[in-house]
């Protein structure tokens, strides 16, 4: 299927979302009962959604869906405590490391509130579930519930697992998608992670063509753990609402990490944790 793009002209924001966009389709917010994140690597908002930002599955969705224009990471420049801050309201772990020994954090994250089966994590080009080891393409560091201790063995192994065909898999309430190193931008180039975007989300067998999000319950949120070498904290990256109830939303509020745990938290129904009780709301900006 082909791509359906934007040329970097018209990333002023069209007036209103295309008639086959997958935000907008109601008024009213939904009762949640999914959220999905999908994690992306190393890229500011300029690079991918600023003027001159080339045409991608990234520009489209923006274009039609919400985004955060002054979203920015809890950490710099390392990967992982941005992955521990969006997951248990605080950086519990400040370097980049393989979980297990002194790599590992003991707070209480969204995966232990939402308990062993109310939450999936799927990792592409992972070996095998649970896997802890480096492996090719696949790195540990982009899926958050290996690195918290109460995330046990049995749990870690039934849903910590190799990124499959998602069609059927969608009934957890919190799901955790980490592309591999070639299509999430930290190795690979922009078109080979908007291709791979473009097939999860918009393909045959994509999320946004399936009753658990067509059925109006679902909402995606794209997700960058921290910008480029040259960037720092203050950096604006990425961040991209697609929703049922989300139709072309370009907001400037100052948001952040712990704005997007406080969100899924709360479209989740569970207590917020640590610093996203203070964060910067994104609710209703976004019309979740």
């Amino acid at each position: 299927m082909a791509l359906a793009l934007l040329a970097p002209a018209t990333l002023a924001w069209p007036a209103a979302a295309a008639a086959t966009s997958p935000c907008g389709r109601t008024k009213t917010v939904p009762a949640w009962s999914h959220v999905i994140v999908i994690a992306f690597e190393n890229h500011s908002y300029a690079s991918v959604l600023g003027a001159g930002a080339p045409a991608s599955e990234f520009t489209k969705l923006a274009g039609e869906c919400g985004v955060a224009t002054r979203f920015t990471a809890s950490h710099f420049p390392h990967s992982l405590p941005t992955y521990i801050a969006s997951t248990s309201g605080q950086v519990s772990i400040t370097g980049d490391c393989l979980p297990g020994g002194s790599c590992q954090s003991g707070a209480v994250n969204i995966f232990s509130q939402l308990g062993p089966t109310g939450w999936r994590a799927y990792g592409q080009s992972m070996p095998s579930p649970c896997a802890k080891t480096n492996s090719g393409d696949y790195v540990t560091r982009h899926l958050p519930p290996l690195y918290y201790t109460r995330t046990t063995h049995a749990s870690c192994v039934a849903n910590v697992l190799p990124l499959p065909n998602l069609v059927g898999n969608l009934g957890r309430r919190f799901t955790w998608i980490a592309p591999d190193e070639q299509r999430d931008m930290e190795v690979g180039t922009p078109a080979q992670a908007s291709t791979w975007l473009h097939a999860v989300l918009e393909g045959s067998s994509g999320i946004l063509t399936h009753k658990p999000y067509t059925q109006g319950h679902t909402a995606v949120f794209i997700w960058f753990d921290t910008g480029a070498n040259s960037d720092n904290v203050s950096t604006p990256l990425p961040f991209i609402v697609i929703s049922p109830s989300t139709p072309h939303v370009h907001t400037a509020v100052a948001l952040n990490d712990f704005s997007a745990l406080r969100v899924w938290e709360r479209m989740l129904g569970v207590a917020c944790l640590k610093r996203a009780c203070t964060a910067p709301g994104m609710g209703k900006p976004f019309h979740l």
